[in-house]
């Protein structure tokens, strides 16, 4: 069956609904992405008090002034990311093929990053929402069919 992609008021398309499940699943990711950086703000205390727990030697302006430093990076990567994947997952939802290839790549990087760093379940839960995106937008036929048809 072939789909053909309608332009809607606003310039959208009726996109098939794997389509619309893989944006909302991106959409979702860097909510969830966000959440654990507040989550690492509230929570930071209680990072700095549990390593000096684990290791009373060290100096606890250092760990603090980590601490602080891996909180703001948490957020910087989060809202970086986030904002990525909600501006190419609009993007791919219009058909558009280069922002379903600079989606997953973005992804992938995120997730490359997620490895270097202590992983959270919320992170966690991100990086299964990113993947269950990335397989909406590239298996299924219709949406291999979407991204095939031109405007």
């Amino acid at each position: 069956m072939r789909t053909v992609k309608m332009r809607i008021s606003g310039g959208d398309t009726d996109a098939p609904s794997v389509i619309r499940v893989s944006f909302w699943s991106w959409i979702a990711a860097a909510v969830v992405g966000l959440i654990d950086a507040v989550l690492f703000f509230y929570f930071k205390n209680q990072l700095i008090d549990s390593t000096m727990r684990a290791n009373p030697s060290l100096n606890i302006d250092q760990v603090r002034s980590g601490a602080n430093s891996f909180v703001w990076l948490t957020l910087i990567l989060a809202v970086l990311f986030g904002s990525l994947y909600v501006y190419f997952a609009y993007r791919m939802r219009a058909g558009e093929r280069k922002a379903r290839t600079r989606l997953l790549i973005a992804g992938v990087v995120h997730l490359v990053v997620s490895i270097l760093f202590p992983v959270s379940l919320v992170v966690l839960i991100g990086v299964v929402l990113s993947l269950v995106g990335a397989l909406a937008m590239y298996l299924p036929a219709t949406a291999k069919t979407y991204f095939t048809n031109e405007v």
